[in-house]
């Protein structure tokens, strides 16, 4: 059996890799950094049954063309790349890797938080670009002290829109600051622990922090609008660390300039990268970054292990542990 690799592995794992297969040929995003076109992924997997992927777009030419195939892992946990129609017609199985980056973007959800609420991006900016020749560098008066003066995390309460993998990591995560965690998620029934389930309104009513971590889908575009930003704490924040078009960027805009909410951290935007006349540049109540929330090296270990998994359920039983 032949198999294409284009996702990153440790060693360890691509040496585990090689004890179900005859040959490994390794390409593409995780070996140049370059996502292959279906074109490019057709003729370098020529002949092979297994694939294994991370942003490669899986369509009926890469079907087409690549008869032998029998299992495409995937290292993602959303598999916007794969055609799910294309691949159940071809009758092809497809695994995905849930929760694989899921301490990472948590990680950053919180330190968005952080950096929301202590004013950590200006107070960078205002040492950098030395602003203190303006605005004295002590402790007394209208100084920097009082300039940035924020508000601690610890006693807040923080409202998760979606309660996966990652919102789960985020509560856990957050249970040292002895916040109140409230989520959202219509298709939970049954809370985890330390996790009370609310309504909409009252998550953007009553939290002080609003966090983004549920999947883009046509009924979650653009659901944080005008109305459910008007319900939010002047002092509050957003968080969005999901999908950039969960929310309604003009609406975003007009809510910050009105001061409600107090600010906005994001780590993902409607257009990526972003355009240089963007209205997000203007505001100076907006933390931004670029979609760095999966940008973690301890993630390889995490979905190479996801991957082997579910490669070896296929091998034993024809069925991956996590089916698209």
């Amino acid at each position: 059996m032949k198999a294409f690799v284009s996702a990153q592995m440790t060693e360890a794992g691509k040496k585990k890799l090689a004890e179900y297969v005859d040959e490994i040929r390794y390409g593409g995003w995780g070996t140049t950094g370059k996502k292959l076109t279906p074109e490019e992924l057709a003729a370098e997997a020529a002949d092979c049954e297994l694939l294994v992927i991370c942003y490669e777009e899986i369509n009926d030419y890469v079907l087409d063309h690549l008869p032998k195939l029998k299992f495409i892992a995937c290292s993602r946990s959303g598999v916007e790349n794969v055609d799910r129609d294309a691949v159940h017609r071809h009758n092809v199985p497809v695994s995905f890797s849930p929760g694989r980056n899921a301490n990472a973007v948590a990680e950053l959800a919180v330190g968005l938080m952080l950096c929301a609420l202590r004013h950590i991006p200006k107070t960078y900016h205002y040492i950098a670009s030395r602003q203190w020749n303006r605005v004295p560098w002590d402790i007394a008066g209208n100084t920097s002290f009082k300039t940035f003066d924020g508000f601690e995390l610890s006693g807040k309460t923080v409202g998760l829109v979606g309660c996966g993998a990652i919102a789960r990591r985020v509560a856990s995560l957050l249970s040292g600051f002895e916040v109140q965690t409230i989520a959202y998620d219509p298709y939970v029934t049954e809370w985890p622990q330390g996790i009370r389930g609310v309504s909409w309104d009252e998550l953007f009513s009553t939290s002080d922090i609003v966090s983004l971590h549920c999947k883009l889908t046509e009924d979650t575009r653009g659901i944080v609008n005008a109305a459910a930003l008007g319900q939010m704490k002047p002092t509050s924040v957003l968080v969005n660390t999901a999908r950039g078009a969960l929310v309604n960027e003009d609406d975003l805009c007009e809510a910050l300039r009105a001061g409600r909410p107090a600010c906005a951290a994001l780590d993902v935007q409607i257009h990526e990268p972003m355009e240089r006349d963007s209205k997000l540049l203007e505001l100076d109540n907006l933390i931004l970054t670029p979609h760095i929330g999966g940008a973690s090296r301890d993630i390889i270990a995490q979905q190479t292990r996801i991957l082997l998994e579910d490669i070896d359920a296929f091998f034993k039983t024809g069925r991956p542990l996590h089916a698209v």
